[in-house]
């Protein structure tokens, strides 16, 4: 996994018998307490997520809220101003909206100031270039169920030098999410818990296959069919939501003036195709299309077919 994720030397990885919201939260209660302020990137369902898992626990933050779809620009990252904040939080690709942000740069703000860097890599992990070292990110977290493509159940949570000493020594008020716990139990090749043992399993044999054809291959893979997906679409009325999409999705929205939603209901019924609808404002504006997991070219175009008939 270290590996895969361009992990620093030293860096420590906890398996969490969760979803990828327990592994956020986790992530924030042992970086930081109510005594520190963080700030948090707000760009959809997720990035609102970060700003109530931090309500809850009493840690304060300020935040920027992009619209729907829209990256943070290399000029709105210059002007951040984190001098005051012990951590910035970002989901990398903000699976709501299909946009992902550019971490490079966001980890080059963090290091000028000695931010804490925290990325939920979830969505984009294995689908996107993500460089845990390269990208100055101090807790990295992804789940089993998106681009590892296994049952839902468990998150990992890989911790980089400069941030372990720093859950080592919180206290935290949670007995189960405490990470000292994990990294103590580790020691002796143990858990503090009961891990998601068929998961885990599962695990070993992905990482096992992804060597023998690379993480690279993968990350192509994807990309190559979130290109084609997007060249094949050209032609009918659907434009690509986000303004810097992620390989594992497209986010589409209509142009004609259907509904969203309803081209989700259709398709689903009378085609007997499975795409991702939204909620809330969004759900008569955009659908997603993945492109991770057992997809090959020829499914992307059977839809592409019936988005065609449905837009006649």
């Amino acid at each position: 996994m270290c590996d895969l994720a361009g992990a620093p030397l030293g860096t420590r990885m906890i398996l969490l018998t969760s979803s990828g919201t327990g592994a956020m939260e986790a992530a924030v209660i042992n970086a930081v307490g109510p005594e520190d302020r963080v700030f948090i990137i707000v760009g959809g369902t997720f990035g609102r997520r970060f700003c109530e898992i931090c309500e809850d626990n009493g840690i304060s933050y300020d935040s920027i809220c992009l619209e729907p779809g829209r990256s943070l620009s290399p000029e709105q990252i210059e002007s951040l101003e984190l001098d005051n904040y012990r951590a910035l939080l970002v989901n990398a690709h903000e699976t709501s909206t299909g946009v992902l942000y550019d971490l490079q740069r966001l980890g080059e703000a963090c290091r000028k100031t000695g931010t804490l860097f925290i990325v939920d890599a979830i969505s984009c992990f294995l689908c996107d270039q993500i460089d845990m070292a390269g990208m100055g990110i101090d807790i990295f977290l992804t789940s089993s169920q998106k681009a590892l493509a296994l049952a839902p159940g468990l998150s990992i949570v890989l911790l980089g030098p400069r941030v372990i000493e720093v859950v080592k020594e919180k206290r935290v008020r949670s007995h189960y999410f405490a990470f000292s716990r994990y990294l103590t139990d580790a020691a002796r090749g143990q858990t503090p818990f009961t891990p998601a043992v068929s998961v885990i399993l599962q695990l070993h044999e992905r990482l096992n296959s992804i060597k023998e054809f690379g993480a690279s291959e993968l990350t192509r893979t994807c990309a190559s069919l979130a290109s084609h997906f997007r060249s094949s679409i050209q032609d009918i009325p659907f434009r690509v939501f986000p303004d810097c999409p992620s390989n594992a999705l497209t986010a589409l929205t209509p142009t004609n003036g259907l509904s969203a939603y309803e081209i989700f209901s259709k398709l689903k019924t009378a085609y007997g195709l499975v795409v991702t609808p939204n909620g809330g404002k969004l759900k008569n504006k955009i659908f997603r299309v993945g492109h991770m997991g057992n997809l090959a070219i020829s499914d992307l175009n059977t839809l592409t077919d019936a988005l065609r008939e449905i837009s006649k």
